[in-house]
């Protein structure tokens, strides 16, 4: 038997710390709101088929089953999304190994793909569920297209696209993958691509099994929800989110003390930086002859055609996890090609800039939850008895967000939702919410909602909350 790698055994043994470390983290922003959160509404149906603008019956199973027992909210969530990501980082390993990789190329790969910085939008959140799962399937639809053959190889390809699909949308993308992945790792050529024994017959396949999906999609009943961002289009937005999707996948570097001025911290993004820059070098810099190899032009496609979705639509921290397996494949084809001690000290700089990193994000994702719960609490011991209705006024600050790691108050608070997370969604059965610029307002819109028939009005401003009883 075979000795485990050095990165392989790192990876086993932080899975309880960092899983430990997750389960701590409370809902913030998104959480509040998306299937995946605790869902009471006898009328289920609507949530399992088309919801607006998504068809993600996997999120809306998890929502039920923790409407059912909201103290599994948002612990199931952790879980069920670390399972992902780990079986993800499982299957980053097995194709590796079906490409044969040498053992310390396919153990660098697996271990960028489980610590990359790339995933902290994904993992540490209570809502991503749907990302995680998507890329998993995904993941398992090119093994399926490498490992069988005939018809069994196009049915289990054409259910796992399915699966990726029903998990996000932007799953509908490894219909094409597959076929490019396996034609770039068998080239044996060096200079480029050539449209010789290119697969276009094979592509025509998941260009069909794309449209089969889409067409079943079409005829499933549609609940009617506004999102923006499907129905707006901001060039700039975009071009944030080509920045954030290459800067989080490659550089290690802490973009929490660059970007949000509150915990703004030059030297700490200096040191992550570099010590994250020289493997960078290694990879695209010392090895530029390999841009031009067939397997390295098309596992660079195969990764901007799996995020390519969010690229179009809205692209996050979160969403940028759905090229990782592919770019992190990409890293073990470039680190055979290496001198082994260099690479190998050089990528361990690397995980201790993704650990530092890591942890950083960790701490304000937690810090924001704990906000949250704080405002909650304040509520709960403002009340002397619970309300059927209440009315959540957000006094707007110019506190600065950045992704879902450093939330404003209101946001961690969401308008409101805390404090039923923190009674087990016993009450308020009825939450509305609006946002206002000043005081004065906050005043008039309490006086309208105890018109309404609210029984009590939360007003926010910044951390602090005022409850206001009829």
């Amino acid at each position: 038997m075979k000795r485990l790698h050095p990165l392989i055994l790192f990876i086993l043994i932080t899975v309880p710390f960092v899983l430990w470390a997750k389960v701590q983290i409370l809902p913030t922003f998104d959480d509040w709101s998306t299937l995946s959160s605790p869902n009471t509404d006898p009328d289920f149906l609507p949530y399992f088929m088309r919801y607006g603008n998504v068809w993600r019956p996997f999120d809306a199973l998890i929502g039920y089953i923790v409407g059912l027992n909201p103290r599994l909210f948002p612990i199931l969530n952790h879980i069920v999304i670390f399972i992902g990501h780990l079986l993800g980082t499982f299957m980053v390993f097995q194709l590796c190994g079906k490409v044969h990789f040498n053992r310390n190329a396919q153990a660098i790969a697996t271990t960028f793909f489980y610590l990359s910085p790339c995933v902290l939008g994904t993992v540490l959140a209570c809502d991503s569920l749907n990302q995680v799962y998507s890329q998993l399937w995904g993941l398992v639809a090119i093994w399926c297209y490498l490992h069988y053959s005939g018809t069994r190889k196009y049915v289990l390809w054409a259910l796992c696209v399915f699966l990726a699909a029903l998990s996000k949308e932007n799953g509908i993308a490894w219909a094409i993958v597959p076929p490019i992945f396996a034609w770039g790792i068998q080239g044996k050529q060096t200079d480029g691509i050539r449209i010789n024994n290119f697969p276009f017959k094979e592509i025509g396949w998941g260009i069909l099994i794309a449209i089969t999906f889409f067409i079943i999609r079409m005829l499933i009943p549609k609940t009617e929800i506004f999102n923006p961002d499907y129905e707006t289009f901001n060039i700039m937005k975009n071009v944030k989110g080509l920045v954030i999707w290459l800067g989080y996948t490659w550089f290690s570097a802490d973009y929490i003390c660059l970007v949000h001025e509150p915990s703004r911290n030059i030297p700490l993004f200096v040191i992550t930086l570099l010590l994250s820059l020289p493997f960078v070098y290694i990879l695209f810099i010392r090895n530029y002859k390999l841009w031009k190899h067939r397997t390295f032009l098309a596992l660079t496609a195969c990764a901007v055609i799996a995020v390519s979705p969010n690229l179009l639509i809205s692209l996050t921290v979160m969403n940028a996890y759905a090229s990782l397996g592919m770019f992190a494949i990409l890293v073990g084809f470039i680190t055979q090609t290496s001198n082994f001690k260099l690479q190998t000290t050089i990528f361990i700089l690397y995980i201790l800039s993704a650990l530092i990193v890591g942890f950083h994000h960790w701490k304000a994702s937690y810090d924001s939850s704990m906000i949250g719960k704080e405002m909650a609490l304040s509520v709960l011991q403002q009340t002397t008895k619970p309300v059927d209705k209440a009315y959540c006024i957000v006094i707007e600050d110019e506190y600065p967000k950045f992704s879902s790691f450093c939330e404003k108050p209101a946001y961690a608070f969401g308008w409101g939702a805390a404090v039923r997370y923190e009674n087990e969604y016993q009450w308020p059965k009825e939450l509305n919410d609006t946002t206002v610029e000043h005081t004065i307002h906050s005043q008039q819109l309490t006086q309208q909602a105890f018109k309404k028939g609210y029984q009590s009005v939360w007003i926010v401003n910044g951390k602090d909350v005022k409850v206001i009883e009829k």
